[in-house]
């Protein structure tokens, strides 16, 4: 019985001799990695700067020759002459204008109680300060077709401008008009008197209002 089984244990211990002396035989191979292929690398063409081409420049100008600059003659035009209107602008002083002059002139006559008690001189007019009594029984119209007026000592008349309220210059009976008369101009630089002339009512005859008024300059 022990001779059957002596080969046995003799392969059995054959084969474990072989085990201790190769124990890598006994180990499983490990799996090997699959055979991926590395992926190349794509290359980017570079971009080469685009070549600037030089930009002929034309030659430079010669310069001009210095030639004096002749110069012009210059003209006189003649000057044209005044009108009318613009020599008797110019013939007024710009202190021509006497100052304002204070009076206490009295008249009567015609049934009018007149007193002028001032004058302004002004750019373009006359003022005078007048009060004026109709003592009648009847009503009284001054200027009845722009007939008041100044007249100075050179011979220059100044018209009237009325008042819009009443431009007759009408004072009705027993009542007193008072206020301040304007005339049209400023006053010629020659002239030293003044009078006031007015007509009454319809009549074409001319009463002085005030006679030979002296101005102060």
């Amino acid at each position: 019985m022990k001779a059957k089984n002596f080969p046995q244990l003799a392969l059995l211990s054959l084969v474990c001799v072989a085990c201790v002396q190769n124990p890598l035989a006994q180990a499983p191979a490990a799996p090997s990695a699959p055979n991926i292929p590395t992926p190349t690398p794509i290359q980017t063409p570079s971009i080469s700067p685009p070549v600037q081409t030089p930009i002929a420049q034309e030659p430079a100008a010669s310069p001009a020759p210095n030639n004096p600059t002749p110069t012009p003659i210059q003209t006189q035009s003649p000057k044209p002459s005044p009108t009318q209107t613009s020599l008797d602008v110019a013939q007024k002083p710009t202190n021509s204008l006497p100052p304002a002059q204070t009076y206490d002139l009295r008249v009567i006559d015609n049934q009018l109680w007149r007193r002028l008690t001032k004058i302004t001189f002004g750019e373009d007019s006359i003022i005078v300060t007048m009060v004026i009594t109709n003592g009648s029984k009847e009503v009284v119209i001054l200027n009845a077709e722009n007939s008041m007026y100044l007249y100075d000592n050179d011979g220059q008349r100044y018209n009237l401008l009325p008042p819009s309220n009443n431009t007759q210059i009408m004072i009705k009976p027993g009542t007193t008009l008072k206020g301040q008369f304007v005339f049209v101009g400023w006053l010629q630089p020659k002239a030293n008197n003044l009078r006031i002339y007015s007509t009454i009512n319809d009549s074409r005859s001319f009463i002085t209002l005030f006679d030979k008024i002296p101005i102060d300059r």
